[in-house]
C-alpha cells in the first residue's frame, strides 16, 4: 500500500511539473518572437515580393535583399535575441537609408577626407587612392578626374560647384621644423579664372559636400562614442556584432536599460530574447525615423518630458541627469550688473549658444591644423577635465608622489606656470600633516552644459566623493586642491556629492596649443548649495 501511495505522489509531481513546463512554453510562444516570424514581419512591412515555391520564402527573400546572411542562423525557429534583432534592424536601416543618407561609395570617400576651411583633403592611405602609387608617381589631376569628380558628381549633380568643376593638387602638411608630416590630395572648386592654373577655391559653406562630410563625421563619432562608452555590457555581445548594436543604439532605435542616475551608460542585455512587441517596435522605428529616441552627439539618451524650468538654455537634456543639475545657476549671474541687464552680452553665453560653430569661430579657428580631427580640440578639453577631477578627488597622503603632482599639472591650461609646483607642494604638505584621504566613487561630465563666462568656458560635472582627515574642519583648500576651494558641511569619511562648474581654456606653449582646466580653477559648494 505504501508503494502505491509513493507511486501516486511521484506521478502527481511529474504531471504538475509537465503542466507547468507546457504553460511556460505557451507563455513564451505568445510573448517572444522567433527569427522566422521576425523576418516575415520585415518582409511583409517592406512589401517585398515573395517566391511561394520556396520552402522558406520569407527567409530566402531577406537573404536576397541582404538583410540576412546564410551563415547567421542554423535554426530560424529559435527565439530572436536583442543582439540579433539589432544586427538585422541595422542592415534594414542601411538598406533603406544607406549610410546616414549617402551611398556606401560616398561614405567611404568622404570618411577618408579631412575638411579644412571648406576644402577636402584626401588621405593617400584611403580606399580610392591607387595602391602602390605615391604623390611622386601619380598625377593628382588624374585622381580628381577619375575618382573625386566621378564619385561627387554622381552623388551631388546639382551642387553649387558643378558648373565650375573640381580642381586637385597635392598638399603637404609639415611639422614646425619643416619636415613633411603627411601628404593629401587637395580637392576644391576650379576658380575658372584666366591664367589661374593652380588656385583652388573652397566649397561654399552650404555645399552639399560640406553637409555630407559633417553628417558622416558626426554620425561616425556618435557610433564610436556608444561603442566605447555608452553600453555597459558591450563585452557580452559577440565582437562581430558590437558595431551594429552600437549603431542601432546611436540611431535611437533601441535604447537599452538605465543603470541609474548620473550613470552615462546603459545596459543592452543582448543575450535576452526580445518580445514580439519589442521586435515590431524596432522595425517601426527603422521605417519611421521620426519616432526614434533622441541621442546626443556623444551617444547618450536625451530626455524630452518633465524638463527643467530652464531647459531652453540647453541644446538638450540628458535622461540620466535630474532637473536640479541643470537648474543650478551659471557663474555669470554673479557678474556685477547681470541681474540689472547692464552686462555686455558678448562676455557670456548660455550653453544653447555654445555649439561647435561657436567654439570654432571663437576658439579653434586659429588653433586648427589641416590633419586634425574635427573634434580633436573639443575632446582634448573634456578629457583634461576628467583627468583633473580624477586627480584632485583621488589623493591619499600616504601615497601621493611626483607622478600624481605632474599628472595634475599637465591637466591645467597654463601648466608651464613656475608657481604651480610650489602651490601643489603646499597642498601635499598640508594633507600629509592632516592625514587627508580623498576618494571619488563616480564622476559625470555633461557636455551640453558648456557655457561662456567672461573670457573662459565652463562645463558642469557631478562628483560623488568622501574626505577623511584627522581634522575635517581644516580650511577647505587643505582638504581638496584648488584656488579658493569652498566646501560646506563635509562629514568625516562620509560620502557626499556636488555639482561643480569647471573652467577650461587654452594657451600657446612648446609650439602648439594646450587645452586644460583653468590653472586657478575653484571647487566651490556655493552655487550647488543655493540650488538645493
Amino acid at each position: 500500500m505504501k508503494r502505491i501511495i509513493r507511486f501516486l505522489i511521484i506521478l502527481a509531481i511529474v504531471l504538475m511539473v509537465s503542466m507547468h513546463s507546457n504553460t511556460n512554453r505557451v507563455e513564451a510562444a505568445g510573448k517572444y518572437i522567433t527569427i522566422e516570424e521576425f523576418i516575415e514581419y520585415i518582409v511583409t512591412q517592406m512589401k517585398w515580393p515573395v517566391v511561394d515555391v520556396s520552402k522558406q520564402p520569407y527567409i530566402e527573400t531577406a537573404i536576397a535583399r541582404g538583410i540576412l546572411k546564410k551563415s547567421d542562423f542554423s535554426d530560424y525557429k529559435e527565439y530572436l535575441t536583442r543582439t540579433d534583432a539589432a544586427v538585422i534592424a541595422n542592415r534594414l536601416d542601411e538598406y533603406i537609408n544607406q549610410k546616414y543618407g549617402y551611398s556606401q561609395e560616398v561614405y567611404d570617400f568622404l570618411r577618408d577626407c579631412y575638411l579644412y576651411e571648406n576644402t577636402l583633403y584626401y588621405d593617400l592611405n584611403g580606399k580610392f587612392f591607387p595602391k602602390g602609387e605615391t604623390d611622386q608617381t601619380y598625377d593628382a589631376h588624374n585622381f580628381g578626374n577619375d575618382v573625386a569628380h566621378a564619385i561627387l558628381l554622381k552623388a551631388f549633380p546639382n551642387d553649387s560647384w558643378v558648373e565650375r568643376g573640381l580642381r586637385t593638387r597635392y598638399e603637404d602638411v609639415r611639422e614646425r621644423r619643416g619636415d613633411v608630416r603627411n601628404t593629401f590630395v587637395m580637392i576644391g572648386v576650379n576658380p575658372n579664372i584666366e591664367r589661374n592654373f593652380f588656385g583652388i577655391y573652397p566649397f561654399d559653406e552650404d555645399s552639399l559636400i560640406v553637409k555630407a562630410w559633417n553628417t558622416i563625421k558626426d554620425g561616425d563619432r556618435k557610433v564610436k562614442a556608444v561603442l566605447d562608452k555608452r553600453i555597459s555590457d558591450i563585452k557580452s555581445i559577440p565582437k562581430g556584432k558590437q558595431e551594429a548594436v552600437a549603431s542601432i543604439v546611436a540611431k535611437g532605435i533601441i535604447k537599452g536599460y538605465s543603470n541609474g542616475i548620473y550613470v552615462q551608460n546603459r545596459e543592452f542585455r543582448g543575450k535576452n530574447n526580445i518580445t514580439a512587441k519589442g521586435a515590431k517596435d524596432v522595425i517601426q522605428k527603422v521605417l519611421n525615423p521620426s519616432i526614434r529616441a533622441l541621442i546626443s552627439p556623444d551617444g547618450q539618451l536625451i530626455r524630452t518630458t518633465k524638463l527643467p524650468k530652464n531647459a531652453s538654455d540647453y541644446e538638450y537634456i540628458l535622461e540620466c541627469f535630474p532637473n536640479r543639475f541643470y537648474e543650478m545657476d551659471f557663474d555669470f549671474i554673479n557678474i556685477v550688473g547681470f541681474k540689472e541687464g547692464t552686462v555686455r552680452r558678448s562676455i557670456y553665453a548660455y550653453p544653447i549658444e555654445v555649439d561647435y560653430d561657436y567654439l570654432y569661430e571663437n576658439h579653434y579657428k586659429y588653433q586648427f591644423e589641416l590633419d586634425m580631427d574635427k573634434y580633436e580640440l573639443y575632446d582634448k578639453a573634456l578629457n583634461q577635465v576628467e583627468k583633473y577631477i580624477e586627480h584632485i578627488f583621488n589623493v591619499d597622503y600616504r601615497t601621493v608622489n611626483d607622478k600624481w603632482k605632474n599628472g595634475l599639472i599637465y591637466t591645467l591650461d597654463q601648466y608651464y606656470d613656475w608657481r604651480l609646483s610650489g602651490w601643489i607642494d603646499e597642498y601635499i604638505e598640508a594633507i600629509k600633516k592632516n592625514h587627508v584621504i580623498v576618494e571619488c566613487e563616480h564622476v559625470a561630465i555633461e557636455p551640453s552644459t558648456l557655457y561662456k563666462c567672461i573670457g573662459g568656458l565652463y562645463v558642469r560635472v557631478y562628483v560623488k566623493y568622501k574626505i577623511t582627515a584627522k581634522n575635517i574642519n581644516a580650511p577647505s583648500e587643505e582638504l581638496l586642491y584648488g584656488d579658493m576651494t569652498y566646501l560646506k558641511g563635509v562629514e568625516n569619511g562620509k560620502w557626499r556629492y556636488g555639482y561643480y562648474d569647471i573652467g577650461i581654456g587654452s594657451c600657446y606653449s612648446d609650439g602648439g596649443h594646450h587645452w586644460g582646466v583653468n590653472t586657478l580653477n575653484s571647487i566651490s559648494d556655493s552655487m550647488f548649495l543655493m540650488s538645493k
